[in-house]
């Protein structure tokens, strides 16, 4: 699982709680666990909402997964480069971990298998979003994107 996926889940557990104030989720980050200035923290929010990992409803936020299933190492302390864009085949092999509880490696195995059966005549991004599908994973807004990139490969990223 992913370095913000972790980072996501611990303000949620420390309080004990399924929803948050988004002060409280900045505070956890900056002041309860000392990872973050607040400024930072207010950033991991805004990444964290941009990849689904939370949903925010007025000034609460609460996780769009289960944070009893994720199991954060111990002595976890989150990797400065959770804040870097994220490919879209990366953020579809998140997706699938999230939406599957699969391991990363499965997922990848997946993806590669799902590439050799369609003999590699397609994108690893599309094999990736056809796994997310047959995972039962929402998949539209990578969809969309890839979509995007195919027609418009100038504006890829």
């Amino acid at each position: 699982m992913s370095d913000l996926l972790y980072t996501v889940s611990m303000p949620f557990r420390r309080k004990g709680k399924d929803v948050l104030k988004e002060s409280e989720f900045i505070l956890a980050l900056s002041i309860d666990l000392k990872w973050f200035p607040p400024d930072l923290a207010k950033t991991v929010l805004a990444q964290a909402e941009k990849e689904g990992l939370i949903k925010k409803e007025g000034d609460n936020v609460s996780p769009a997964f289960d944070v009893s299933s994720v199991k954060i190492p111990s002595g976890f302390k989150p990797d400065p480069g959770i804040f870097e864009e994220k490919s879209l085949f990366d953020r579809a092999i998140e997706k699938i971990m999230l939406g599957t509880g699969m391991e990363k490696r499965n997922v990848i195995a997946l993806i590669n298998k799902k590439n050799e059966e369609l003999s590699k005549m397609v994108e690893i991004e599309v094999s990736a979003i056809l796994v997310a599908i047959e995972q039962q994973v929402e998949a539209d807004d990578l969809i969309d994107e890839e979509y995007s990139a195919l027609i418009n490969p100038s504006s890829s990223q």
